[in-house]
């Protein structure tokens, strides 16, 4: 009995731990060098929630993609783009026949060389995590030099870029990412409340000069603005009224 509740509990347990697992959205990260139509894997960026059931995003590099430095390298020198695209998971590999299936983000290539290789992916997602665009910045530091004329290639390995723990088989980016979805905005009531108009200002009163006029114009709680016509016959009614008392 006691064997059959231990065997029991491993299997919820292992159940459980896989139903975890797939909480969450996944996205594929690939890139383009210039004007190379190859287009090669990254690594994937997954949003899911943490211990504290936060959504927060992860990237996970790609240890079997390599970087090809030679073709960075030309890249840099020709002032090409270097290119990111982002698909859903699930979706197919991106191409030309399928150009509709992923998001892609581009930026001087020399910008890139200059952040020595450290990016900032941020994804926009929509409530159900649908992928609707992908901004990609490379992190300049002020130090860095204003041209790559001034920077060694990366077929030279720089130290700045390659550790010890990088070889040239590893994408030697440094990368964060970050993800914003969709926000409600704050409902606009249909009616104005009646209240003053902010310092410096007042509130237009309806009429045919100034634009409000016509049926439904004006602003709530403001009284019409009433002919002229119809205050000269009233001020002429108070001055008779007040000549006839004084002449009795």
């Amino acid at each position: 009995m006691i064997k059959s509740m231990i065997v029991l509990l491993s299997l919820l347990l292992v159940v459980a731990v896989s139903a975890a697992d797939d909480i969450g959205k996944t996205y594929h990260v690939y890139h383009k060098l210039g004007n190379n139509d190859e287009i090669m894997k990254r690594g994937f960026i997954q949003i899911a929630p943490d211990e504290d059931s936060v959504l927060v995003a992860t990237f996970h590099s790609d240890k079997s993609a390599q970087l090809d430095t030679t073709a960075f390298d030309n890249m840099v020198e020709s002032n090409g783009l270097y290119t990111v695209i982002v698909l859903e998971e699930g979706d197919n590999k991106p191409s030309k026949a399928n150009t509709q299936k992923y998001v892609s983000a581009s930026v001087p290539s020399c910008s890139l060389r200059r952040a020595n290789l450290r990016e900032e992916i941020s994804l926009s997602i929509n409530p159900t995590g649908k992928l609707l665009s992908v901004s990609y910045r490379p992190l300049i530091s002020p130090l860095a030099p204003k041209s790559c004329q001034q920077l060694p290639p990366l077929a030279d390995k720089p130290s700045a870029i390659f550790s010890r723990e990088t070889s040239e088989e590893n994408m030697p980016f440094k990368t964060t990412v970050s993800f914003d979805s969709h926000n409600p905005m704050m409902a606009i009531p249909t009616i104005l409340p009646n209240s003053r108009p902010p310092p410096g200002l007042k509130w237009y009163r309806k009429n045919a000069k100034n634009g409000f006029g016509s049926e439904g114009g004006g602003i709530p709680g403001v009284p019409d603005e009433q002919p002229r016509s119809l205050k000269k016959f009233v001020y002429l009614v108070i001055v008779l009224h007040l000549f006839y008392r004084y002449i009795r």
